[in-house]
């Protein structure tokens, strides 16, 4: 089967059914050293470092720079099961695809999440995990382990005044905030655990601080009772407030 470059994930779910291995596309898809760079599936962050994606990585998402798993490979196929198969062949594939149009109750749902934040819409996409085995793509629909993921913004929407998040319609309706993990103004980086086939992912922008609300709590420092006794003596505070407001936390 010939994968072309429009090709939409229900012609994907025809390739898993019949088993039939996923060819590269040519223009969008990471394939190997010889692509040329501007044509693959690699980001590139501002300092020029080059990320590549850590598994093996079919894109076919023309609105979108590129987007790619950093996750390590061996953590993906525990997930997926790559690491105990009897395959030879068996790998950890995902599956990076447009999704420009998707249902008015999943629009609703991603307008009422956007507009609640005052934040606008950029490209949707989908993102799919299999597991090549024995010659047959095997969906995986979730993972236990959240996975995390780069993607380049793209240069039409990058602007130093701007903030990004990733925007996930779950199965129940609720859409979650995937918030930037780095510093980087040219990429975000989000993490999350779902690859439902009819998944709804959404890259939007607002202002600074419009996501601030669903960032993750940062952790805290652990600290130990004798260095907590080393500072105390300098007359540094160890009360819990005063720990916590500078990132630590107290253990026996």
């Amino acid at each position: 089967m010939r994968i072309w470059k429009k090709m939409t994930a229900l012609v994907l779910a025809a390739a898993v059914m019949v088993g039939t291995p996923l060819a590269a596309c040519a223009k969008n898809a990471w394939i190997d050293g010889n692509t040329p760079e501007e044509l693959t599936n690699r980001v590139t962050t501002t300092s020029g470092e080059v990320i590549w994606p850590s598994v093996v990585t079919d894109f076919h998402a023309t609105d979108l720079a590129a987007l790619v798993p950093i996750t390590p490979m061996n953590v993906f196929d525990v997930e997926t099961g790559a690491n105990i198969s009897q395959y030879a062949d068996a790998a950890t594939h995902v599956y990076v695809g447009n999704n420009r149009e998707y249902g008015q109750l999943a629009k609703s749902a991603l307008d009422s999440a956007r507009w609640a934040v005052g934040a606008q819409m950029g490209p949707g996409f989908t993102m799919n995990l299999f597991l090549y085995e024995g010659g047959v793509y095997k969906p995986k629909e979730s993972t236990i382990q959240e996975m995390d993921f780069v993607m380049e913004i793209p240069k039409s929407l990058r602007d130093n005044t701007r903030d990004f998040a990733v925007l996930r319609l779950n199965a129940d309706g609720t859409v979650s905030y995937l918030t930037d993990l780095d510093a980087d103004p040219k990429t975000i980086t989000f993490r999350t655990n779902y690859f439902g086939t009819y998944s709804v992912y959404c890259l939007v922008y607002g202002g600074h601080g419009c996501f601030d609300a669903y960032k993750p709590a940062p952790q805290l420092i652990p600290v130990d009772q004798a260095t907590l006794a080393a500072w105390a003596a300098m007359g540094i505070p160890t009360d819990p407030v005063t720990l916590a407001a500078l990132g630590f936390q107290a253990v026996p």
